[in-house]
């Protein structure tokens, strides 16, 4: 189990938005010069050559959060405030929360929101009601990923995304059944582990998806151009490691919602860091003082 200390701040009401977001650029295209990516050891390798110049690097907590909210909704991490039916034909509303699921009236009643309204599309969620059951679900998926994969911890960012994104999207006893990739995972062998995952009969049925999770698994690190840092959070006495003058970004893992919404999880980051309890312990901050403190149980 793992301790997500999660920190939101609210510093504007905001609505989510209407229009679906464009497509991200291709992920971490391979090199030009067709050198072979994923070497390095355990994170990846910092001399992995991108192809527009230059070497990778660790994925930030907000860069996570955001790849996979663009899996879950075509709104990204501003998910969709209404209710809709998804591929599979469920109800579904926000980034990718399942309203026939058995548990979904008592998340939605614990952010304030009325499960029969919502489904019957009498209701929409707020960006914060919205921002609080996805980062519920990725507390879930976090902490299964670190229970099904021993070397989880050891790991670099990206390819611990892509095993959290695997849990979002299967759930645990899903990922579990992978047992060529766990294997792989074991000896390092990540290149093996990226093929059993696009020979799978899951990428058959996902696509795109399984070909960036196992793109992810496979290089280790990212390309993409670092993201504008995510602005410092207000201290806080119950969140530890939230020092004054945190730089953004990296240091507090952070993620900037719309609607002026932003979280901290500065515990999620290479390495076993985090303590083994599994609560997110979710702030809200709004015109300079906190103004609302949530327990997101994910065990």
């Amino acid at each position: 189990m793992v301790a997500l200390g999660l920190l939101i701040v609210l510093a504007g009401a905001g609505a989510a938005a209407a229009d679906p977001i464009p497509d991200l650029p291709a992920i971490d295209e391979p090199p030009s010069d067709g050198g072979q990516p994923g070497g390095g050891g355990q994170q990846g390798g910092s001399d992995f050559p991108c192809a527009g110049g230059g070497t990778g690097r660790e994925m930030l907590v907000g860069e996570i959060k955001d790849f996979i909210a663009r899996h879950e909704s075509g709104y990204g991490l501003s998910g969709n405030p209404k209710v809709y039916i998804d591929t599979k034909g469920h109800p579904t509303v926000g980034i990718g929360f399942n309203l026939d699921r058995a548990d979904a009236r008592e998340k939605l009643a614990g952010v304030g929101a009325g499960y029969d309204d919502v489904r019957a599309g009498r209701t929409t969620l707020t960006q914060m009601q919205i921002t609080l059951l996805f980062e519920g679900d990725l507390a879930v998926a976090l902490a299964a990923a670190k229970r099904i994969v021993p070397q989880f911890d050891s790991l670099s960012m990206a390819r611990q995304a892509a095993l959290v994104d695997m849990v979002f999207n299967l759930g645990p006893t899903g990922l579990a059944k992978f047992e060529q990739l766990l294997s792989a995972i074991g000896r390092g062998a990540y290149e093996e582990a990226a093929q059993s995952m696009v020979n799978s009969a899951w990428a058959r049925q996902v696509g795109k998806r399984a070909v960036e999770d196992a793109t992810m698994m496979s290089q280790g690190l990212t390309c993409r151009p670092l993201p504008v840092p995510v602005p410092p959070p207000p201290v806080s006495p119950d969140i530890p490691g939230l020092e004054p003058g945190t730089s953004g970004g990296g240091a507090n893992g952070g993620t900037s919602y719309p609607g002026d919404v932003t979280t901290y999880q500065p515990g999620w980051t290479p390495g076993p860091t985090e303590s083994s309890t599994c609560k997110a312990n979710v702030e809200v901050y709004y015109e300079g003082h906190w103004v609302s403190k949530v327990d997101v149980e994910c065990a």
